[in-house]
């Protein structure tokens, strides 16, 4: 299952709110928070969540975490997954701005941290975050309030129905001719097959050789249909309100990242894969709190990709 609280704030994405439910649980198991630590996860979610403090305050060791897990149906690889999403996201951005790419930007950023995370170690760095106003306004307001915006992050609300990303980033001083990060984590699966196609596009449209795509695509549906098994991740986000409209099974993205103009540089998927990447990150597959094999029933790809 996937775990979507009730938000406190107008606006506020409700699986956003989820994930950074997850990103406070994982800095609260030591093994965890050695590998991937959002110092700001925790605020937020307590801000942004009904009965938010309330809940962390529950949460006081990795037993209590995974009894409240189990007590809310959260299934336990989706909160080890913040782990390898994350760190994958992050370590792949430094590579891009290390080999020459010179801004950052996050589509449908939700609540994720990234541009806060990198604000230390890469200050001058634009990031410009693009999501719908009213998830963006909520976002502002709650990092405007408990950390302050750093000057190189810059809040980007599109309203699709009359703008394009595109247009809207030109007007804030981004600049589409040189190395670009676009990230895209678990935010292009919310969005209709025709608009997708309109982001690839738009990336693809960078002709810079240091641009790099960072994406993830929702694999729930097609993979447990062929396992036999019910697609728990898609029914709960679309019962809250936020469903799954783009989905590519895992050996179908080679063939659909060349279709929209772009080569396949990482492609994490399955547990086989992830075994070897999270041994990579200095971790025993024994910490992870669930059988491994369930990873490959139901789980997001994650890719790096090269525009041609």
């Amino acid at each position: 299952m996937f775990y979507v609280p009730e938000t406190a704030q107008p606006g506020l994405s409700r699986t956003a709110l989820g994930v950074c439910a997850f990103c406070a649980m994982v800095n609260r198991n030591p093994t965890y928070r050695d590998v991937f630590f959002d110092p700001f996860a925790e605020r937020l979610f307590a801000e942004g969540a009904v009965d938010g403090q309330h809940i962390l305050d529950r949460l006081t060791d990795w037993q209590s975490e995974l009894t409240f897990a189990d007590e809310n149906g959260i299934a336990r690889r989706l909160v080890a997954s913040v782990l390898w999403r994350k760190t994958f996201m992050q370590s792949r951005a430094e590579q891009a701005l290390e080999n020459g790419a010179q801004q950052i930007v996050v589509l449908g950023s939700g609540l994720d941290t990234i541009g806060l995370r990198l604000s230390g170690s890469h200050s001058q760095v634009p990031v410009f975050e693009v999501d719908r106003p009213e998830t963006i306004a909520a976002k502002r307001f709650l990092i405007s309030r408990n950390f302050g915006v750093p000057p190189n992050i810059r809040y980007t609300a599109v309203d699709f129905a009359r703008e394009t990303t595109l247009n809207k980033l030109l007007e804030l001083d981004y600049n589409h001719n040189i190395g670009t990060v676009f990230i895209a984590e678990v935010s292009l699966e919310y969005v209709p097959p025709a608009e997708v196609a309109e982001v690839y596009q738009m990336v693809r449209s960078n002709r810079s050789p240091a641009t790099r795509f960072l994406t993830s695509f929702a694999s729930t549906e097609s993979v447990s249909q062929s396992m036999g098994e019910s697609d728990d991740i898609g029914n709960v986000v679309a019962g809250a309100g936020e469903p799954f409209l783009f989905n590519v099974a895992p050996d179908e993205v080679s063939d659909f990242a060349t279709e929209q103009g772009f080569f396949v540089l990482d492609h994490l998927y399955g547990s086989a894969r992830i075994v070897d990447y999270i041994a990579a990150l200095g971790l025993s597959i024994d910490v992870m709190d669930f059988p491994i094999e369930q990873l490959d029933a139901s789980s997001f790809s994650l890719c790096r990709l090269k525009p041609h």
